[in-house]
């Protein structure tokens, strides 16, 4: 740290700076205030250490005369005289903390090293909420490489509002802020975007939902009814898990991305649609179209633009500016909030089966119970508590069994093909052979992984 210590008895002044050179500090030294003050014209420091009673200018008029111009700073009081009155006075006046002369070196070094700490964490956190600031999409936070490349897929989607897209993730990635970003970016900005849960209604409420329905179409039909595709007219319309549509949806969804009409439940004249499409799913397409349990030709037609957004245990680098994310969404003005070093070890190690929506939910539950503003291992769900760092095989951290044989299989496919593939140089035909699988496969694997 760069250290200014100000005193004008010269012998504790330079016993100061010698203990400080020796803990690795750079150290300048000023006998007043006023002095002081042409030093922070002149250079930058990270702390003072300032004696409170001294000629021409004592340490609470420098104080004063130095806050409004450094706010940041960090000052350390020194003072002879132990009143809590005088070190009242310090402290209102936006001093750090002090100390009683005779110094204890011992307490010199241990406020220090707190000053220190907290000085790296008023940078991390200027920091990230720079990077917030320079995000170029400032809802999808993150600058991993893994993130970046969506924001790179939504950058060339935002030439042509009409490409239907797949967005493909777990569950709490974020699909369908994706979802939104493509529509805000679009042509279609100004028009509505809608989301339906696929997922959420059975099959016959579903085409009633998304179509629309005319007066006494069944029972319960009391009136016409727009549906969702009609209300995201010039628009988007985002389907969220399509995956869990029923073939005969699937084939109903099918003709209005063909024929760009749809036709209302009930009523015999078909009506034509502008909308953009955006399905998304929890589940490998590709994976289900070969089981037969997703429609070959709907794919095709949904799929002309791919993004995957990836699980947080992908993006560790952007676990960080996630939580400044939340704090600055949850947190009360005023309220402190640090994370220790083996929290942080945790947040790292840990598989986050539920995403980011399991990391935000975390932080709000943080926010609530530790009282001390420091979270501690002892804060944590008793899943993070007993977490070990297994790095090498993430799955295992992950309860869903599904989910986690799921990963398993993609890191190891991902793995094999990337290393087939630069052992022959690139090569499709070599490659296929060597693995045993067709060229369409092969060409499959490598737009699945991005190879």
């Amino acid at each position: 740290m760069r250290v200014l210590v100000i005193d004008d008895d010269n012998s504790t002044r330079k016993g100061i700076e010698v203990f400080l050179q020796s803990e690795g500090h750079t150290v300048t030294g000023a006998i007043n205030g006023r002095e002081a003050l042409e030093h922070l014209a002149q250079s930058s420091y990270d702390l003072v250490i300032s004696d409170v009673r001294m000629p021409e200018m004592d340490g609470l008029s420098f104080l004063a005369a130095m806050k409004p111009v450094h706010p940041d700073l960090s000052v350390l009081m020194m003072t002879a005289y132990a009143t809590v009155e005088e070190a009242v006075k310090a402290l209102q006046k936006g001093a750090s903390d002090y100390l009683t002369k005779p110094l204890n070196l011992d307490e010199l070094a241990f406020k220090m090293h707190k000053l220190s700490d907290h000085l790296h964490l008023v940078r991390e956190n200027r920091s990230l909420k720079d990077r917030l600031k320079q995000l170029e999409f400032p809802r999808i936070i993150g600058g991993s490489p893994a993130i970046s490349e969506v924001k790179q897929a939504i950058h060339r989607l935002s030439e042509d509002p009409d490409v239907p897209v797949i967005i493909i993730g777990e569950s709490g990635t974020g699909k369908e802020l994706v979802a939104r970003t493509v529509h805000d970016e679009s042509q279609r900005a100004d028009h509505p975007f809608i989301a339906v849960n696929c997922a959420a209604f059975q099959d016959s409420l579903l085409e009633s939902e998304l179509f629309g329905h005319k007066k006494g179409a069944f029972t319960g039909a009391h009136q016409d009814k727009k549906g969702y595709f009609a209300a995201a007219s010039k628009g988007t319309l985002f389907l969220d898990e399509v995956s869990e549509m029923s073939p005969q949806m699937q084939s109903k969804l099918l003709r209005v991305l063909q024929e760009q009409v749809i036709q209302p439940v009930g009523d015999v004249n078909p009506i034509s649609v502008d909308v953009r499409m955006i399905g998304a799913s929890n589940q490998d397409l590709h994976q289900l179209v070969q089981e037969g349990k997703f429609r070959e030709d709907l794919f095709y037609r949904m799929n002309v633009i791919e993004i995957r957004v990836p699980p947080l245990r992908d993006r560790v680098e952007d676990i960080p500016i996630l939580i400044q994310h939340f704090l600055d969404k949850y947190r009360p003005d005023g309220q402190k909030f640090e994370l220790s070093a083996s929290v942080i070890n945790r947040f790292e190690w840990y598989a986050w089966p539920g995403n980011i929506r399991e990391l935000e939910n975390l932080v709000r539950r943080l926010l609530t119970i530790c009282q001390s503003g420091v979270v501690q291992e002892s804060d944590l769900p008793e899943r993070l508590q007993n977490i070990q760092k297994t790095s090498s095989e993430p799955s295992l951290q992950n309860p869903d069994y599904k989910q986690a044989f799921a990963s398993s299989v993609q890191n190891f496919e991902k793995r094999f093909f990337e290393h087939f593939l630069k052992l022959n140089q690139s090569n499709i035909s070599k490659t296929a052979e060597m693995t045993g699988i067709s060229r369409v496969s092969l060409h499959q694997k490598i737009k699945k992984y991005k190879l």
